[in-house]
C-alpha cells in the first residue's frame, strides 16, 4: 500500500473512531432515558441498569459503524479538499476513483466488522438483554411459554397444534390439541394431557384421538402416540424470538420451518436481508461521501455534519418505508432491505462519475 493510501486511511480512521464513540453514545443516551423511566417505575437496582446499558452497546454499535463511516469520509475528504491536497493528487496523475479506492476499501473493512458484530455478538447480547430485562421487571420466565399455537404439515396432512404451556428447557408441553385437515376439512382431532420431546420427536401421552367426518365419529383413547413433528422445543421457542437475537443461519432455519408449516415468514425474510444490507451500507455511504466531500464549502466540519444528518435521515426514512412494505407483503424481501442501498449507491456512483 502506497504512502498516500495510508495517509488517506489515517485521515478517515481518526474521524471514524470519533464517530463510533459519538453515535453510540447518542444512541445509548436515548436508551438511558428508557431505563431511567423504567427504574423509576420498578425500582431496578443501579447494577442491573448498568448491565442492561452495557448489553445494549453491541446492538447500537452495529448501527453506529455505517453512520461513522459516512461522517468520517465526508469530513476527511472535505479536509483534503480544503487543503488542496485532492487537487495535488489529481495533478500528480491520480484519478478521483484512485483517490476513493482506499476509502472504499475502508468501507469494506467496516462492513466486515459490522457483519461480524451483528452475527456473533449481537444475538447473544440481545438474548441476554431481554432475559435481564424480563427478570428486572419480574416478567414471566422465558423458558415457559403459554398458549403456543403453530401449523405444521405432517405426511402431507395440514395440522394445527395448540399447547396450553410449553417448557422449552425440558421439552414438555401440557394440554395439547392437534387438529388435522385434508382438502380444507377437519378429519382428525388429537387431545393429550402432555407431550414430551425425545431424540425421535414428540410423544403424546394420556390422550384421545377423534376421527371426524364419518357419520357417527370414532374415538380412541391412548397411553402414548408418536407424532412426526420435527421441530424441537428450541425451534418452537424461536418462533417468538426477535430476529435481532438470531444469526443468519438461525434465521434461515426459522424461515424454512415456518414456510414448511405454511406460516407467514415475511418479517423473518426481510430481517434476513437486513442482516446483510445494513452492514453493506458502510461501503455505500463511503461511495456517496467521497464526491459530497469534494463540494466547495466555507466550513468543512459543520457542513460535513449537516450532510451526514441529512443523508442518514433520508436513508433511514426510506429504509423504514421499504421494510414496512416488505413486512406487509407489498414489496419482496430483497428490495425491501436493499432498495435504500441501491438508490444511495446509484446517487453516489453518479456523483463520483460526474466529479471525476
Amino acid at each position: 500500500m502506497r504512502l498516500i493510501d495510508r495517509y488517506i486511511l489515517r485521515e478517515v480512521g481518526g474521524v471514524f473512531l470519533f464517530g463510533v464513540a459519538v453515535f453510540t453514545t447518542l444512541l445509548l443516551v436515548n436508551h438511558l432515558f428508557f431505563l431511567a423511566r423504567l427504574a423509576a417505575e420498578t425500582s431496578i437496582p443501579l447494577r442491573t441498569n448498568l448491565e442492561l446499558l452495557l448489553l445494549r452497546v453491541p446492538y447500537l454499535a452495529a448501527y453506529s459503524l455505517p453512520m461513522s463511516m459516512l461522517l468520517a469520509t465526508l469530513l476527511a475528504v472535505g479536509r483534503l479538499s480544503d487543503r488542496n491536497e485532492v487537487i495535488a493528487m489529481r495533478t500528480s496523475g491520480w484519478s478521483l476513483g484512485r483517490i476513493a479506492a482506499p476509502v472504499l476499501l475502508a468501507g469494506v473493512a467496516v462492513t466486515g466488522l459490522s457483519l461480524g458484530l451483528s452475527e456473533y455478538v449481537v444475538p447473544r447480547s440481545e438474548t441476554r438483554y431481554r432475559e435481564a430485562l424480563a427478570e428486572a421487571v419480574r416478567a414471566p420466565v422465558r423458558r415457559i411459554q403459554e398458549h403456543v399455537l403453530f401449523r405444521e404439515r405432517i405426511s402431507g396432512v395440514e395440522s394445527v397444534f395448540y399447547a396450553r404451556r410449553m417448557d422449552t428447557q425440558d421439552g414438555r408441553m401440557t394440554n395439547v390439541s392437534i387438529l388435522q385437515f385434508q382438502r380444507g376439512r377437519p378429519v382428525r382431532l388429537i387431545e393429550a394431557r402432555t407431550a414430551v420431546y425425545d431424540e425421535q420427536g414428540w410423544v403424546l401421552r394420556d390422550g384421545t384421538l377423534y376421527l371426524l367426518g364419518s357419520g357417527a365419529g370414532l374415538r380412541t383413547d391412548f397411553d402414548e402416540l408418536r407424532v412426526q413433528l420435527a421441530r424441537a422445543p428450541r425451534q418452537l421457542a424461536s418462533m417468538r424470538r426477535d430476529p435481532s437475537e438470531m444469526t443468519i443461519g438461525e434465521l434461515r432455519q426459522q424461515i424454512a420451518a415456518l414456510a414448511a408449516a405454511g406460516e407467514n415468514v415475511l418479517r423473518y425474510a426481510v430481517s434476513l436481508q437486513l442482516k446483510l444490507a445494513l452492514p453493506t451500507s458502510s461501503v455505500i455511504f463511503a461511495l456517496l461521501a467521497v464526491p459530497l466531500g469534494l463540494r466547495p464549502h466555507r466550513s468543512g466540519r459543520s457542513t460535513g455534519l449537516g450532510l451526514t444528518v441529512l443523508v442518514l435521515l433520508a436513508y433511514y426514512v426510506l429504509m423504514t418505508v421499504t421494510v414496512t412494505l416488505g413486512e406487509r407483503g407489498q414489496l419482496a424481501p430483497f428490495p425491501a432491505a436493499w432498495l435504500p442501498n441501491l438508490l444511495v449507491g446509484a446517487v453516489g456512483g453518479y456523483l463520483l462519475w460526474t466529479a471525476r
